[in-house]
């Protein structure tokens, strides 16, 4: 599998199949890089999550709790001068119920976002994200 195919699964099991999901990342020091906007928004307090147990935490709330449609759009996939870093531009469709984790609130947006996925051997090393933190702040924070 291509490193693009791999981003494209990425996206396809987004709140579907965590434990998928989670076989798509190298099994050794795995990390989440999430822009900082505000302690209103739970997932974007910490700046890297490193390692299978932060990046699990990153992860788990919003497959264990977000129900509802959180669908993902490729953009663009642009491929960098090292083969195992790629950037996407991408976009999203959120319309769903949060659980206690995230204050039960419902949420309802259209994102848009750039990320760099980094890989080793086939598989994700590093996701970093970026995307309108005050946009998310607006719909979701207060």
């Amino acid at each position: 599998m291509s490193n693009a195919d791999v981003i494209t699964e990425f996206f396809s099991l987004y709140l579907k199949d965590k434990e998928r999901f989670y076989r798509l990342w190298v099994d050794d020091a795995p990390q989440v890089v999430t822009p900082y906007a505000t302690a209103d928004v739970k997932n974007c307090t910490v700046t890297v999550h490193s390692g299978w147990e932060a990046v699990k935490a990153f992860w788990d709330p919003i497959h264990d709790e977000m129900h509802g449609k959180f669908d993902w759009y490729i953009d663009e996939i642009i491929p960098g001068a090292d083969p195992d870093t790629i950037v996407t531009r991408s976009h999203s469709d959120i319309d769903v119920r949060t659980g206690p984790y995230w204050g039960g609130k419902h949420l309802c947006y259209e994102g848009r976002y750039v990320q760099i996925f980094r890989f080793r051997a086939g598989k994700i090393a590093s996701f970093e994200e970026y995307f309108d933190t005050a946009q998310l702040n607006a719909v979701y924070g207060g």
